[in-house]
């Protein structure tokens, strides 16, 4: 289908994750990263920023609307990545901003950062949060494209984390069709599904690219695991 088609790659960082998508995410594109709560999301995330500024020499940038970074750090040494100094030298700088932000104000301030630190790499965790006092529906669906279409004209490669329903909170009356999630998935370039079942053993994880425009990627579920180096997708080239 993309026979002969040259489309410039960014290396995710994840050991295993480029065989199943063409060598990588599309470089400055927008993908949706999904998965309930544990399933490996934000390990993803950081994991692709990590060595995106020390493997591949990619400054990054990460934006959470939940957790303190002071957390995020503490999430990247229990793998050996020392996020924090990375931000004190400029290399992935992290930004903890309000859910009620003005999408005006986070532009301005992304724009600003981007160009400051030269940004290559952009996550959002979790980008379901992002306006969450908004409830008209309209409303809601123009600022997530707004954000959207900036990302896209910045020349960054942009990961948005993404919630969807697990067992609780389908009991809780909140499901997968939550309007964030539904617009997202409709503006991004890439959709990759985080799987954890909570059974343990080597099948309990799993990830699946369900979508990915100008690549040739494997459609089903493949194994994946998590240990104390990271995240890594059990293919047959995958050393652990």
């Amino acid at each position: 289908m993309y026979k002969g088609v040259i489309t410039d790659r960014c290396q995710s960082g994840v050991p295993g994750f480029d065989e199943l998508c063409s060598g990588g995410f599309v470089r400055n594109s927008v993908n949706a990263i999904l998965g309930g709560p544990g399933a490996g999301k934000t390990i993803f995330l950081l994991e692709f920023l990590y060595h995106g500024a020390v493997t591949y020499n990619e400054n990054g940038m990460y934006i959470s609307f939940e957790p303190d970074v002071v957390e995020l750090f503490k999430d990247g040494m229990v793998f050996g990545w020392d996020l924090q100094e990375l931000d004190q030298e400029g290399k992935c700088k992290f930004m903890r901003v309000s859910p009620d932000t003005d999408v005006v104000e986070l532009k301005k301030d992304l724009t600003k950062a981007i160009a400051q630190f030269d940004i290559k790499r952009v996550c959002f965790d979790p980008i379901t949060l992002f306006g969450a006092t908004e409830e008209n529906p309209a409303r809601l669906r123009a600022i997530v494209l707004d954000l959207v279409s900036l990302l896209k004209r910045l020349n960054v490669t942009v990961l948005l984390a993404t919630e969807t329903a697990s067992t609780d909170t389908e009991e809780a009356g909140i499901t997968s069709s939550d309007v964030r999630s539904q617009y997202v998935k409709f503006l991004v370039d890439g959709i990759v599904d985080i799987y954890s079942s909570g059974l343990g053993g080597l099948s309990d994880r799993a990830v699946r690219v369900a979508k990915m425009r100008r690549t040739n990627h494997k459609r089903g579920p493949i194994p994946m695991m998590i240990n104390d180096k990271g995240m890594f997708v059990l293919s047959k080239k995958t050393e652990l």
